[in-house]
């Protein structure tokens, strides 16, 4: 099901949702590749892209193979946002500006930014004017929940940031309260989709290739994003892109892994990335036989040949049935223990 945000076309592919310290430009890659048809970067505080543009800049890198370049910023300060969304096509050629109205972490709210900007439609509303008038023909979206609390606002907030200009929008279907837990009201989405005329993106609570048929059907969104379900399982786009659920061979799953590692270290230098690279093993290796141990051992190496050197004794382990299962091996936790905006 094709669509246009401005003068841009997508697909309807699954869209890989803007994680903060995760959906850095590796990460991109690797989803793209395994049938992700768009992908939003991390979020970036539009104060610290102001202030110092060439620090940050590297979270909005494009990633080979990365047709459009979607930069997701946060702020509540209009005239703020709008300077950074200028930096962001000028440093960055950044193809659309995506505007989140949806993160619930403290911080992030504190600012007056995230799902704050939900409390007060007006002044989110000022926000995309101000950001839109900036960037000229660069579209710009808004990445939004169901809304603050129990009295649901997301349709008057959607209208409210359409009339002021933004071409697209991404609704995760629970409230700031919901945080990720708790039922997803795909009801809400299906309401906003309803109520404008520009793309809606469907978020919360996709998991699978039914999951995504399941939203599209009841909401008549344009596509899904997912978010949590693709943190070790990238090959979840693949999956609901063939519209059934695959799960990758071993030696696959190491290959993919290992390219991560690389791409992250390459990206980041071998002292950041493979740091940045421990929750991901976490993530990757759940489930696997064995990997409460071999995760623990990862978030002490430093360097790449280590990593490595582990990923390969335990690979081998797998394959000659060494590697014995424990309790811990499927971390149920691991994702609850991370925090970071959707």
């Amino acid at each position: 099901m094709a669509f246009r945000i401005g003068p841009l076309s997508f697909d309807g592919a699954p869209w890989l949702a803007p994680l903060a310290a995760v959906s850095s430009a590796p990460f991109r890659q690797i989803c793209l590749e395994l049938g992700c048809g768009q992908a939003v970067t991390e979020m970036v505080s539009s104060e610290a892209l102001v202030r110092d543009v060439q620090k940050i800049a590297r979270r909005m890198t494009r990633a080979p193979g990365e047709r459009v370049l979607i930069v997701q910023l946060f702020g509540g300060n209009p005239s703020v946002m709008a300077r950074a969304a200028e930096l962001a096509v000028e440093q960055v050629k950044a193809d659309v500006v995506d505007i989140n109205m949806g993160c619930p972490v403290r911080k992030v709210l504190g600012t007056g930014a995230g799902v704050a900007l939900m409390r007060d439609p007006d002044h989110a509303a000022k926000v995309v004017e101000q950001v839109v008038r900036a960037v000229g023909p660069v579209p710009v979206t808004v990445k939004m929940r169901a809304g603050w609390d129990d009295e649901v606002n997301a349709v008057q907030v959607a209208l409210a940031v359409v009339q002021a200009g933004a071409q697209g929008l991404a609704v995760h279907g629970r409230t700031r309260e919901q945080y990720h837990k708790g039922e997803t009201r795909w009801d809400v989405i299906a309401s906003v989709k309803q109520a404008v005329h520009v793309p809606v993106i469907g978020n919360g609570g996709v998991r699978s290739a039914s999951d995504a048929k399941a939203m599209v059907d009841q909401t008549g969104c344009d596509a899904v994003m997912i978010g949590r379900a693709s943190l070790g399982n990238p090959w979840v786009f693949r999956s609901v892109v063939q519209g059934r659920d695959e799960v990758p061979s071993l030696a696959e799953r190491f290959r993919v892994v290992r390219q991560h590692v690389a791409l992250q270290v390459a990206y980041a230098g071998e002292f950041l990335g493979v740091r940045e690279m421990r929750k991901q093993l976490g993530w990757y290796l759940r489930g696997l036989p064995g990997s409460a141990m071999v995760r623990e051992r990862l978030q002490v190496l430093r360097t790449e040949a280590d990593v490595d050197e582990v990923l390969d004794a335990y690979e081998d382990a797998i394959v000659r049935g060494r590697a014995r299962p424990t309790k811990g091996d499927f971390g149920a936790d691991l994702i609850e223990r991370s925090r970071y905006g959707l």
